[in-house]
C-alpha cells in the first residue's frame, strides 16, 4: 500500500520496529501479515499508520507485551487516538477587512523584496501603496 518515501511497505517496517523492540524475529504468519494490512487501509496516511504502530509499541501496560498486529487491529482506534496528529495547514480567517489585509501583505512582501528600494525608504513605499488600496 504505498509505503514511506524509500518504498518501504507498511507490513516491512511493522515487522522491522517489532523486531527492533523484542529483539528477535517476530513469530508471524500470514494472518498476521492480512492484520497489518488491513490495519493500514482504515489509516487516511501511512504517516499516521506508523505513528499509531509506534504507540502500541511504546504501550507499557503488560497485556499488550509481545502482542502482534491483531491486538493493534483490534483496538486500532486506541493506537488512533493517542497518535500524534499530522500538521493540518490552518484555513484562512475570514473577518471584515480580511481582503484589504490580504493586500497589504501582499504589497509588505512586495516591497521588502524589491532591493532597488533602500531600507530606509522601505516604511515609507508601503505606506504609499496601502494608501492607494482604499478602504474597502
Amino acid at each position: 500500500m504505498g509505503g514511506d518515501p524509500n518504498g518501504v511497505p507498511f507490513k516491512d517496517w511493522a515487522w522491522s520496529e517489532w523486531r527492533d523492540k523484542y529483539g528477535v524475529k517476530p513469530p508471524w504468519g500470514a494472518r498476521e501479515f492480512t492484520n497489518l494490512a488491513a490495519a493500514r487501509s482504515r489509516f487516511d496516511t501511512e504517516e499516521l499508520a506508523r505513528a499509531a504502530w509506534t504507540v502500541y509499541l511504546a504501550n507499557t501496560e503488560p497485556f499488550y507485551e509481545g502482542h502482534g498486529p491483531g491486538k493493534f487491529l483490534f483496538e486500532l482506534g486506541k493506537w488512533i487516538a493517542k497518535a500524534p496528529r499530522p500538521a493540518v495547514a490552518k484555513k484562512p480567517e475570514t473577518f471584515p477587512g480580511a481582503e484589504r489585509a490580504a493586500k497589504m501583505v501582499a504589497i509588505l512582501r512586495e516591497v521588502e523584496a524589491d532591493d532597488t528600494i533602500p531600507a530606509t525608504m522601505k516604511r515609507d513605499e508601503m505606506a504609499k501603496r496601502w494608501k492607494g488600496i482604499g478602504n474597502g
